[in-house]
């Protein structure tokens, strides 16, 4: 079971990592930032692109389950640093995003809350593998 989690979090977060492609058009950037220095918006497209390829990146390094679970230094690394970066990404969604969406639209909020969930789920994955094998 545990192996069939790791896979459907890769492709999850290979998913959200392509999601990257139209989440400035979902969220209005190019309208959003134009008051911005050219420099500015070049850097949040530019960093809106790094982390959409890190997603991919960290979602096919879960694809290789046998290795991951298998004991090594490599695999550890790999499942200790997944579980820091969507474990991070829950505490951001928990202590940051959470205050903005209050006043947000009820479709706003609800994403929130399937996000703390999704985030948890991403963490505890790569989490329970490192422990458990």
């Amino acid at each position: 079971m545990l192996e069939l989690q790791m896979r459907v979090a890769g492709v999850v977060a290979i998913v959200l990592g392509l999601a990257h492609l139209v989440l400035p058009r979902l969220l209005g950037w190019p309208a959003g930032l134009v008051a911005v220095s050219p420099l500015s918006r070049l850097v949040v497209g530019l960093h809106t692109g790094f982390i959409g390829l890190t997603c991919v990146v960290l979602g096919a390094l879960l694809w290789p389950v046998d290795e991951l679970l298998a004991p090594g230094a490599l695999a550890t690394t790999v499942l200790a640093a997944q579980t820091v970066f969507w474990g991070a990404r829950w505490l951001c969604e928990l202590l940051l995003v959470g205050r903005v969406v209050r006043a947000a639209p009820l479709a706003w909020r609800a994403a929130h809350v399937v996000g703390l969930g999704g985030w948890a789920w991403l963490t505890a994955v790569p989490l329970t593998a490192l422990l458990t094998r």
